[in-house]
């Protein structure tokens, strides 16, 4: 193990530590889980410290937020199993019914956590009720050893060290917007090159996807969390909405720097540089907004500064300043000053959507 691994390691063998002490929150809720299951009768037992290990997250929100997505799943599969097993189907329509269940599963896995479970719980009532009698005990089993482990699981969220997600929203919305910001100047300078570096700029595209599933995950973590108000957890879900937006704004706007032939070197360049400037600000005050509270934004400043950058620009199509540039060139400047129009116009919204967030209404 490398020496600076081994250092960051030992740092996280503390009770300061949020690792730390999920794995002593995990811990404590197995054991009791396993100490549970000793004194009780049920059949298929395992389900329950399974289902704890399962459900266990970092935040208390974490651990909220698939934990009903698993008791909904597992109730729907085993509904449906239970509903199937009582048809009694011969054994070989059972094993391609059971087959075709295992491929959903793997299919839904990763895609959808409710429907996975769902296909999941399916397939093992219908498996058990072919091999034992009485079809419905292992659907019922099966959907008390879910309710009981998820209870264990968020009873020790509740108690032991409770984390919540929205104690590191702020980080998580400053890391994102830093992200975005990193890739928007990552294109800015892409444009006006004869030659964009495409593996930077797929490096900063990945690194803001990668800082957006974070985000979104803590925000949509923080918004069933008890609490808040429901002004806030709308406010939550619709900040998730805006950077998903802007996410996919920044995307066009690599599609058409990978098409730009530069139309901007002529005598606009120095007001574009200007407007771009602006967004560039417009980033580095909303991440210092998000971070810490701070209120430096002017609402104005990008609007103000779009509509003299576009009133210079008309005068200089006017004077035919554009005219010896071809016209797919012209067309790619203009739909890149349509995405800065966007990027501009989401970041006011995203520092709409935080104030609002602090201040509800």
């Amino acid at each position: 193990m490398q020496p600076s691994k081994r250092v960051r390691l030992s740092k996280e063998f503390t009770f300061s530590s949020q690792i730390f002490r999920h794995a002593l929150r995990a811990a404590v809720a197995i054991t009791l889980a396993v100490g549970i299951v000793k004194q009780t009768t049920l059949y298929h037992a395992l389900w329950v410290p399974i289902t704890v290990l399962v459900i266990m997250r970092p935040s208390l929100g974490g651990t909220l937020h698939i934990s009903w997505k698993r008791l909904a799943g597992t109730a729907a599969g085993a509904a449906a199993g239970v509903l199937i097993a009582f048809l009694e189907l011969p054994l070989a329509a059972i094993s391609i019914l059971a087959f075709a269940l295992l491929f959903l599963i793997f299919y839904f896995k990763g895609r959808n956590y409710l429907v996975f479970i769902a296909f999941l719980t399916a397939d093992l009532v219908i498996v058990l009720s072919a091999a034992f009698p009485h079809p419905w005990q292992s659907g019922a089993e099966r959907m008390l050893d879910t309710f009981l482990g998820i209870g264990i699981g968020i009873g020790v969220s509740f108690v032991v060290w409770p984390n919540f997600a929205r104690k590191t929203l702020r980080h998580a919305v400053g890391d994102l917007i830093a992200a975005q910001h990193r890739h928007f100047s990552r294109l800015r300078k892409a444009y006006f090159s004869e030659i964009p570096d495409s593996v930077q700029l797929l490096s900063g595209r990945l690194q803001a996807r990668e800082s957006l599933d974070n985000c979104t995950q803590k925000c949509t973590d923080a918004a069933i969390e008890p609490g808040l108000i429901p002004g806030q957890r709308q406010e939550l879900l619709n900040l998730v909405d805006l950077f998903a937006k802007l996410h996919r704004i920044l995307i066009a706007l690599s599609s058409i720097v990978a098409h730009s032939t530069g139309v901007f070197k002529g005598q606009i360049e120095p007001d574009f540089n200007r407007l771009m400037d602006t967004v560039e600000n417009q980033f580095s005050q909303l991440e210092t907004y998000a971070r810490t509270a701070e209120n430096s934004l002017s609402p104005h400043a990008f609007n103000d500064a779009f509509s003299r950058f576009m009133a210079q620009l008309g005068a200089m199509r006017k004077n035919g300043e554009f005219d010896r540039f071809p016209l797919d060139a012209r067309n790619n400047s203009s739909s890149f000053i349509l995405q800065i129009r966007q990027i501009g116009d989401g970041l006011d919204q995203v520092y709409a959507g935080l104030k609002n967030l602090r201040t509800p209404q």
